[in-house]
């Protein structure tokens, strides 16, 4: 392909030597995937591919230039099917590749802007700037080190319908990485051909085992390695500042839903939910042997130059399988080489038993992630003692890091189910003890009271051997006997106080909860809706003055609550969903206060900035006061992975940035510093959200809109091919725009072009507040600032002349109702944005509008095609011949748009 040098242009200037070397690899990386093209599909697609590429970068010159236009429509209306299908592959193509070599760029700047860093000249957003900017504030060393310590955050990982790639697609672009860093030109030659000789899809829909796989692919991988870093970053940083080195733990922490999450996925059984564990514990554990056999290799000390502690020799002679067993046999052999090695003799002890985890040697195994850790303290803190200081900080912690970090799971797995389930599979139990016949019918204060009073007795409600008549029930207790790694029990749709009373109820029947006791997890309400959001607080009121769940959450050391930034969007917009987010936490944290009760918030958020995506960093340090603490959780999913983990140094980087952002609140919040909100902006915002709300929801209960928004955007196709294990809809079929699932209604106005959800209503509400106060808040509340320029960036991505083409496939009247009406509202929105700004929408992100600008002529290629693939499919049969290619095809065009603008959903 010849788009190598267009691409390069807007990225760096070009006396920067570091852009040279990104314009030779996307030059070799361009001129492979031509060859490639050329080679296995003929030199006619290649000519097709930059006939089309023209065309389109020639009409986004010259918008208004109708001969332009139509040539291309017959172009595109005129492919074939193959013809159309390579086309999508050649420009999806070339984003994975041009995402890898940005990706390969970015590396190569931080490496740069790191080494260029300084105690007086931090890099921005750095461990140095942080530790710099705790000094200035005036915390000591050992309250900085006490806050490092105590400071922790949680990241999930969950599936996402966006990347569904197969991970032989990854294998080939990690192994062109490679090739790129270390290999010949025509290596990556190779291997480019081998990427596009590959289809890039599955053959049958994604199974939870696929997205368990895919998920958690960067975990043992990138992840892995940026941990150590972290710490070691963190503590080199307080050395520069304090000239003391503090020995930290790693402030990170992985969960994973995936395997776990029975929310409206059926295919998420108590089968997958244990094999999800296992494979993830597989994972982790053939890591740490790793680990260890680096250490045997490493740790060649000789007992005749150095003694070992008393600590390690006592494990080498009394501690299965180090030594004797009880036959006075070793339980293994040690090599003879290894002789008056004791460090080495030690390691084969601790391989020896993350072995037995995997079955392959004989005799007991770690029994906790703890005890594996407390054998490589053991080691670190023999060679400190012999002098050694340097050999167990660069050779031992890093391993005994991980170990602490990942522990022997990988991940922590969380459950997630909806409250509506826990209830039916609940009456089952009652029904069946004699003690509520109509549970189901009860009002929310006669279950809440019902549940506490049996809550008061261990007793099982079943009989030993019952055997569950509903699935409902048979599904919840068998996955709470299966749940091992156990994270947290998050209960969707949380509307009352019996929701998490139920998950007590269910796991007293499995033996897990005993009265006055706290479960060994957490129970966490999920507040999603708009009316949830605002009810909240008084549900954890009435929580929290149950004395049941007190003794739980007192027992936990604190609540965790978990607020869903998707649904409460498709509620009601983008700018009162997060006022209403806003709020809550302010409130939740209130209430908590008064009981007593540390509250922690899981956030809920997705990659686009609809969902709560956007520059995560900023967005933590937009919280409300008081409402961060020392732990934070958030969500990780869809492109977000690739794009912040698919390398090391950018994992780092990404932790470096969330971890400066948590800090800092985590300062401002132990300390107290945070100012409380004026009363003429809460007073605006107010007002402001019930105006967004009242425009947003008024479009769409508009007569028609549903039937235009399903013809507009490729939404039931996104329903109706194999893209995901989930369904779109929560229940039944999709009738209206409440029976759908927050990412699909979001990926499917970000096909199009649209991003409605990332902006609709910012407009009526900005305009209820004066110019020169929003200005104001703009200028000094992050809350406002940050949500303002996530709905920037959203209309930014947004492109109005590619969604006027899919406005063709509407009705014409539908269509002359609706889209010239979401076109003067979007013109009206930018508008009034950049006035509140007094710049342009993205002039606090210049590398994003960069790419932004140099990407969307090369998506446009693939949205022209997928308009005339979606034309082409409502009119094909079902038993036609062609459908299957078709649909392939489409799906194609779903994830190459999404791969074009990396924040589909």
């Amino acid at each position: 392909m010849s788009i190598q040098l267009d691409w390069c242009l807007f990225l760096m200037p070009e006396a920067d030597p570091l852009f040279e070397q990104l314009k030779q690899e996307v030059d070799l990386l361009g001129k492979a995937l031509g060859k490639a093209i050329r080679t296995v599909s003929g030199e006619r697609l290649f000519e097709l591919e930059e006939e089309v590429r023209t065309l389109t970068k020639a009409l986004r010159q010259e918008p208004a230039n109708q001969r332009l236009r139509e040539q291309l429509g017959q172009m595109v209306r005129g492919l074939a099917l193959p013809q159309a299908e390579g086309l999508v592959r050649a420009f999806s193509s070339y984003f994975h590749l041009v995402n890898l070599a940005e990706e390969r760029h970015r590396v190569r700047v931080n490496r740069e802007r790191e080494r260029a860093s300084r105690p007086e000249a931090p890099r921005y957003e750095s461990f140095m700037a942080l530790v710099g900017e705790l000094k200035k504030s005036g915390l000591d060393y050992e309250r900085l080190v006490k806050l490092l310590s105590e400071t922790s955050l949680h990241l999930t990982f969950t599936a996402h319908p966006t990347e569904t790639r197969r991970r032989t697609l990854r294998h080939h672009l990690a192994q062109i990485e490679n090739l790129l860093e270390r290999g010949t030109p025509h290596q990556v030659e190779a291997w480019v051909a081998l990427l596009w000789s590959t289809l890039e899809l599955r053959k049958t829909r994604p199974s939870v085992e696929d997205e368990v796989k895919g998920g958690l692919y960067y975990l043992p991988r990138s992840l892995w390695q940026a941990v150590p870093r972290v710490v070691e970053g963190l503590a080199r940083a307080v050395e520069a500042h304090y000239h003391k080195l503090p020995n930290l733990a790693p402030p990170l922490a992985f969960h994973s839903w995936i395997g776990g999450d029975r929310d409206g996925n059926p295919h998420v059984t108590p089968e997958v939910t244990a094999w999800a564990q296992s494979y993830a514990r597989e994972q982790a554990v053939r890591k740490h042997v790793d680990e260890v056999d680096g250490l045997i290799r490493a740790l060649s000390v000789s007992d005749e130059l150095l003694p070992v502690s008393a600590e390690v020799r006592a494990g080498l002679e009394t501690t299965s399988p180090y030594g004797p067993s009880e036959a006075g046999q070793r339980n293994f052999s040690l090599p003879e080489r290894f002789t008056g090695e004791s460090y080495r003799r030690y390691g084969m002890g601790l391989r020896y038993r993350l072995r037995s985890l995997l079955g392959e040697q004989p005799g007991p195994g770690f029994t906790s992630a703890r005890e594996y850790v407390a054998g490589l303290e053991r080691v670190e803190k023999s060679l400190e003692q012999t002098g050694l200081e340097s050999v167990a900080r660069e050779v031992v912690r890093p391993a005994r890091l991980v170990a602490q970090a990942f522990g022997l799971d990988l991940v922590l797995l969380d459950l997630r189910e909806e409250s509506r389930v826990h209830a039916e599979a609940v009456a089952e139990l009652l029904r069946l003890a004699g003690v509520s016949d109509n549970y189901l019918l009860l009002a929310p204060d006669e279950r809440e009271q019902l549940l506490s009073r049996e809550l008061a007795s261990a007793r099982p409600l079943a009989a030993v051997g019952y055997r569950p008549q509903n699935k409902a029930l048979r599904t919840a207790l068998d996955a709470l006997r299966a749940w091992r790694a156990k994270g947290a029990y998050v209960v969707s749709m949380t509307h009352q106080p019996s929701d998490l009373l139920e998950v007590l109820l269910l796991s007293r029947e499995v033996g897990l909860y005993r009265p006055g006791k706290p479960l060994p997890f957490d129970v966490v309400p999920l507040f999603e809706t708009l009316a949830d959001l605002e009810n909240a607080p008084l549900v954890i009121s009435k929580l929290l003055a149950n004395p049941v769940f007190f003794a739980h959450v007192q027992g936990r050391g604190g609540l965790e609550v978990m607020i869903g930034y998707s649904d409460s969007n498709k509620d009601a917009g983008y700018l009162a969903a997060n006022w209403a987010l806003y709020r809550a936490q302010e409130r939740i944290f209130q209430v908590a206060r008064a009981a007593g009760i540390k509250v922690r918030f899981f956030h809920g958020r997705g990659t686009s900035t609809a969902r709560g995506g956007g520059t995560a960093g900023r967005a933590i340090g937009s919280l409300p006061p008081g409402t961060v603490g020392t732990c934070l959780r958030v969500t990780e999913q869809g492109e977000a992975l690739a794009d912040r983990y698919a390398h090391p140094e950018l994992a780092y980087r990404n932790l470096e940035q969330l971890l400066y952002h948590l800090v800092l609140a985590a300062a401002r919040d132990t300390l107290g510093q945070g100012a409380a909100l004026s009363k003429e902006w809460s007073d605006a915002m107010e007002l402001a959200a019930r105006s967004s709300t009242s425009a947003y929801q008024g479009l769409l209960a508009q007569e028609g809109f549903f039937d235009f928004y399903e013809q507009f955007t490729p939404i039931r196709e996104i329903a109706a091919l194999s893209i995901a294990s989930r369904p779109v809809y929560r229940s039944g079929k999709l009738r209206q725009i409440q029976d759908l699932r927050a990412i699909p209604w979001v990926m499917s106005w970000t096909q199009v072009r649209l991003l409605l959800p990332g902006w609709y209503g910012v407009a009526e509400g900005l305009e209820s507040i004066p110019l020169k106060l929003r200005q104001a808040m703009y200028l000094a509340w992050p809350f406002f600032s940050s949500t303002l320029e996530g709905a920037a960036i959203s209309m930014a991505m947004a492109d109005l002349a590619i969604a006027e083409e899919y406005s063709r496939l509407v009705q014409p009247a539908l269509a002359q109702n609706f889209f010239p009406k979401l076109k003067s509202r979007f013109q009206h929105t930018k508008e009034l944005l950049e006035e509140t700004f007094q710049a342009p929408l993205l002039h606090r992100h210049p590398t994003l509008a960069r790419q932004t600008e140099l990407r969307n002529p090369y998506v446009d290629p693939i949205s022209h095609v997928q308009v005339e693939l979606l034309a082409r499919y409502r009119q094909t049969p079902p038993e036609s011949p062609e459908r299957p290619r078709l649909e392939r095809t489409l799906m194609l065009s779903l994830l190459g748009i999404a791969a074009g603008l990396r924040n589909a959903g």
